[in-house]
């Protein structure tokens, strides 16, 4: 994914942290070629994932994938790259973030993101995450919709990440205190609510690449 760098700091919707059978069971609302569900008064367009890989296949005009969460399946759809899937092998555990899409009344998801997860213990984190909450309460997070408007501070505190990640993921306090910003915990939590870093363990960040 060698562009995901330059494409970080757009501004984004945030990517929710959904069940798939979420997903399917949702109304979609099209706007021209996006989507977007409406769970809990929240207008869902961008989706964070965890799901085992159960199939997959480069086509010539483009790449699918089915992926499987325990509460369902959906499809995953590529059209920029047909090998977009030759990395992650079927029955991977993997990481998605993107956009919710349909056609002929089926959903799938065009990825944004996609990552193997090597440690299964990040389906159980998910699963806690989830439990008894059709969606995570995110409501808060659209009140604070002008957290990150500096985007020089936010390159900062991402490439800080980088440099201070020595294999085992950043310390948060250490980037706190690197980043010499007042601000920088807001901008570490917005960024990990867009899926652009992600805690490898309690206290540990790291940069997805």
């Amino acid at each position: 994914m060698p562009e995901l760098e330059q494409k970080t700091f757009q501004k984004r919707q945030v990517a929710y942290k959904l069940k798939i059978s979420d997903i399917l069971n949702g109304n979609l609302t099209k706007e021209d070629f996006s989507g977007s569900i409406k769970l809990n008064n929240i207008n869902v367009s961008r989706v964070n994932i965890i799901a085992a890989m159960i199939y997959k296949s480069e086509d010539f005009n483009y790449s699918s994938a089915v992926i499987d969460d325990g509460t369902g399946r959906i499809q995953l759809r590529s059209f920029e790259n047909n090998a977009y899937f030759s990395k992650i092998d079927v029955g991977d555990i993997v990481l998605i973030i993107g956009k919710i899409r349909e056609f002929n009344n089926e959903k799938y998801i065009v990825p944004e993101i996609l990552k193997r997860i090597n440690n299964a213990k990040w389906v159980d984190v998910r699963r806690l995450e989830l439990k008894n909450n059709d969606l995570i309460d995110n409501s808060i997070k659209n009140t604070d919709k002008n957290l990150i408007e500096n985007a020089k501070i936010n390159e900062e505190i991402y490439s800080l990440i980088k440099k201070l990640d020595n294999g085992d993921g950043a310390s948060f306090d250490d980037i706190i205190k690197g980043s010499g910003s007042v601000d920088a915990e807001k901008i570490l939590n917005k960024l990990l609510e867009n899926g652009d870093i992600f805690e490898i363990k309690p206290g540990k960040l790291k940069v997805l690449e």
